[in-house]
């Protein structure tokens, strides 16, 4: 299986969602610097999430940082990506993620 690139590359916006809300169901908005955000799978928000604050990134927007960080969020992250989204949509996460690093940093 591949190792998934798992870079925090949107901006989530979880300040006006009720703490009850299920995981899956939050859904990733463009970040103002890079619509692509918006792609992708929403399966894996809040391990990228987790991921990326661990990696050092505290700004959800700060898509350089993110992107200068990829391996660590990708190792981070990985595991739990995998057991959220499965095989199809970790491989649509990592190319996102790539595509984000190329276009918007």
């Amino acid at each position: 299986m591949a190792l998934l690139f798992a870079a925090l590359f949107f901006a989530v916006s979880t300040t006006a969602r009720a703490i009850t809300e299920a995981p899956a169901a939050i859904t990733p908005v463009p970040a103002p610097s890079c619509p692509l955000t918006s792609a992708v799978p929403s399966c894996g928000v809040e391990c990228l999430m987790d991921a990326a604050g661990a990696a050092g990134c505290s700004n959800l927007f700060d898509l350089q940082c993110q992107c200068q960080n990829a391996a660590a969020i990708r190792s981070i992250a990985s595991p739990c990506v995998q057991n959220s989204c499965g095989d199809e949509l970790g491989l649509s996460l990592e190319s996102v993620a790539s595509a984000i690093c190329t276009q918007c940093v």
